[in-house]
């Protein structure tokens, strides 16, 4: 059995630069600007962006000075903009840290976990929702034989072999996959590292997961797995509710299949550049990949549309 692992050997968690053409940041701004609904707030505190973070905020060498600037700016000014993620809340901690500890709320997890945090405080309130992943384990290794199983847990990642270096930030440890059987989990990830994306993709589909859980496909082969009605989209309309935002002044950036959901939620869904075409499809606007502050872009545009001062 292998020893708890809590540092990655490398940064496999954010995909690689899309090669988009550089953009000029004021083009993209004025795209966005042109693009947001004719309902969208006026007030920043009515507005709630949701900003999901690998492809979108983060490069593999983490977010930009224009990221962090906008971030900054986006909370001085009372938008509530709010990290929408894959990553368990462990992995997003540092992250927070890199954008300059905005204050509020994170949705983790692809919706399992919402928290509430504060730099100071840490986590002041948090919601997780859980579930027994055994049948789903019994499903995959019937149809992938090989395919490595890793459970979200409350403290750490349970995996049933060694991942790829790198693809952990978490803290982690091996089991037998005995073992997970039973053990309530946030989310079950699948990984055939052996395998192409597509034929991953084709695989997951043909056992339909995809009819019987919230299925999401990365960029490599890898598939994060939730209860039906588990997304960044539930968990950002609970949010919305409690902090009485209503649906005009809902905004989501994302990039992934698992952005899709709240991507469609949102009253103006925006798709990062860099995103395949299916998905870029699902969006109400297309704004520049993360290597042209994209995502930065937006919030720039919303703060100019609500009177911010630059």
């Amino acid at each position: 059995m292998n020893p708890e692992h809590t540092e990655p050997i490398l940064n496999l968690v954010s995909p690689p630069p899309s090669g988009e053409e550089p953009i000029p940041f004021e083009t993209l701004v004025e795209a966005a600007r042109l693009a947001l609904p004719a309902d969208m707030p006026r007030d920043p505190t009515k507005i709630l962006v949701a900003v999901d973070l690998d492809g979108t905020v983060l490069l593999p060498s983490g977010p930009s000075p224009r990221v962090r600037e906008m971030m900054a700016e986006a909370d001085r000014a009372g938008l509530q903009t709010v990290v929408a993620t894959g990553r368990s809340f462990e992995a997003t901690a540092p992250v927070l840290h890199q954008l300059g500890d905005p204050q509020g709320w994170t949705i983790c997890s692809n919706g399992a976990v919402s928290v509430q945090f504060d730099a100071r405080q840490g986590v002041v309130s948090s919601r997780i929702r859980t579930f027994d992943p055994t049948d789903l384990i019994d499903l995959v290794l019937e149809g992938i034989p090989d395919a490595l199983i890793g459970l979200e847990v409350s403290d750490c990642f349970l995996l049933s072999g060694g991942f790829p270096p790198g693809e952990f930030i978490e803290t982690h440890r091996v089991h037998p996959v005995e073992e997970l059987r039973g053990k309530e989990t946030i989310k079950l990830v699948i990984r055939a590292p052996e395998m192409d994306r597509d034929d991953f993709q084709d695989l997951v589909d043909e056992l339909g997961i995809s009819e019987r859980y919230e299925c999401s496909v990365g960029w490599t082969s890898w598939a994060d797995v939730l209860p039906l009605g588990v997304t960044k989209a539930s968990g950002l309309h609970e949010l919305a509710e409690t902090l009485g935002i209503g649906r005009a002044g809902t905004v989501a950036i994302g990039d992934g299949t698992n952005d899709v959901p709240m991507i469609r939620w949102a009253n103006f869904g925006v798709v990062m550049g860099g995103a395949s075409q299916d998905i870029k499809a699902e969006g109400d606007h297309v704004t520049g990949a993360v290597e042209n502050d994209g995502a930065a872009a937006v919030i720039r545009a919303l703060l100019d549309h609500c009177g911010v001062a630059r």
